[in-house]
């Protein structure tokens, strides 16, 4: 039987949302001084963003590639490493729901540390609410042996052939370079 990879390359080029943030906050605050946590925190302020940028197109990329398996032919998935585990919705989502918290506090962060406004895409926001919808439907993937077991939400579009493609050649790129943003341009094609 047919093959295919449960995660398509993503992985290796992903580090945790919640550890960075955690240790760099936790630099941030060893400092009494507001201007010395100011500091730190402008310091910090661009990996922040380029890992809320980066985890919020991997979840993109999780429903792109979902999308893909699910247009191919019946097959085995293979690297699944939730499977047979006991479902756990709290544990499945945990990076999930950080990240989804955290971004309504960011803006809070960023107004008081540097006193600029950041406004986190209500688009972005939507598409995180369709991923959680498609991790609970699939119960944290820990019953998805095959690519017709997995479940999409009703909002997620069907690409014709030709979108396929481009999610596919796309999603190689990603994997071969590691830059999410590339996702960025497909959401239209699902969502």
């Amino acid at each position: 039987m047919t093959e295919y990879a449960f995660d398509p390359g993503y992985s290796r080029h992903l580090v945790s949302l919640v550890f960075s943030l955690e240790d760099m906050y936790s630099d941030i605050n060893k400092f009494k001084n507001l201007n010395q946590k100011k500091f730190y925190f402008k310091q910090y302020y661009p990996g922040m963003i380029k890992l809320l940028n980066q985890n919020t197109s991997f979840y993109l990329g999780c429903l792109l590639w979902a999308v893909y398996l699910k247009s191919l032919p019946e097959g085995d998935i293979v690297g699944n490493h939730c499977l047979g585990k006991e479902y756990d919705e709290d544990k499945s989502l945990v990076e999930l729901l950080f990240l989804m918290q955290f971004m309504r506090t960011f803006s809070k962060d960023t107004k008081y540390f540097m006193n600029q406004d950041f406004k986190y895409s209500e688009e972005d926001m939507e598409m995180l609410e369709v991923y959680k919808e498609f991790a609970i439907m699939n119960e944290g993937f820990v019953k998805t042996e095959k690519n017709t077991d997995l479940l999409l939400p009703k909002e997620i579009k069907t690409p014709t052939a030709d979108e396929l493609n481009t999610i596919k050649t796309t999603i190689d790129e990603v994997v071969s370079g590691g830059d999410f943003s590339k996702l960025n341009g497909l959401r239209g094609l699902i969502l």
